[in-house]
């Protein structure tokens, strides 16, 4: 069993770590190195700061929720899951409304971090924002499948999502521009996100387990 478990978790993890790499990799295809270290800044600083506040409580969550789940405490499982996926989903609202509304405010404080910043990447910040705090909703939608040992589920969806970045960045990235890189980054972050949700809703949705 825990091979079976783990082997789709390694490959799930593995499989991963290939998106950031892939959106530099065709940037550096189509664009200069200091397009790319551009991109490559506001990525990690875009994605890192709302996400560092997230990744904490769903660190948090993980024992607790294997513990009970363990238990057989599964009804406790789904309504904690309930809640934080709720008030993720209500953090990125208010988040993609306070870039929208304070985006000029943001990127300056992006700027004095890194002063070489360059004043056209300002766009880059809303999708790689928003990706970064998708992906971290996805490390509760995915517990279900975690939990009944279907991570094969979670690899085929992560797959999923490499397959829009290559063909995304592939077909429009030379034509569109870098934007099109960060918006596909969300795109393949939704894709996962909310494909790990439809599979775990017949869960999160009854009153009872």
């Amino acid at each position: 069993k825990w091979m079976v478990f783990g082997i789709p978790v390694s490959a799930w993890a593995s499989i991963g770590l290939l998106l950031p790499f892939l959106d530099r990799y065709f940037i550096s295809i189509y664009f200069s190195d200091f397009h790319t270290g551009q991109y490559s800044s506001i990525d990690e600083i875009s994605k890192r700061i709302f996400s560092f506040i997230i990744f904490p409580f769903t660190m948090a969550l993980h024992p607790r929720l294997t513990k009970l789940w363990d238990e057989n405490r599964k009804e406790i499982v789904r309504n904690i899951l309930v809640k934080f996926i709720s008030i993720l989903f209500s953090f990125l609202a208010i988040s993609a409304i306070f870039l929208t509304m304070f985006k000029l405010k943001f990127f300056s404080l992006i700027k004095i971090a890194i002063p070489s910043i360059s004043e056209k990447s300002i766009d880059l910040i809303f999708p790689l924002v928003l990706s970064g705090i998708v992906w971290q909703i996805s490390f509760l939608t995915h517990k279900i499948i975690e939990f009944e040992k279907k991570t094969y589920l979670m690899t085929l969806l992560i797959i999923g999502s490499v397959i829009i970045n290559i063909s995304g960045n592939y077909f429009y990235l030379p034509t569109h521009g870098i934007i099109i890189t960060a918006y596909i980054s969300l795109i393949s972050s939704s894709f996962y996100c909310l494909g790990t949700l439809l599979y775990s809703l017949k869960f999160l949705i009854r009153s009872k387990y």
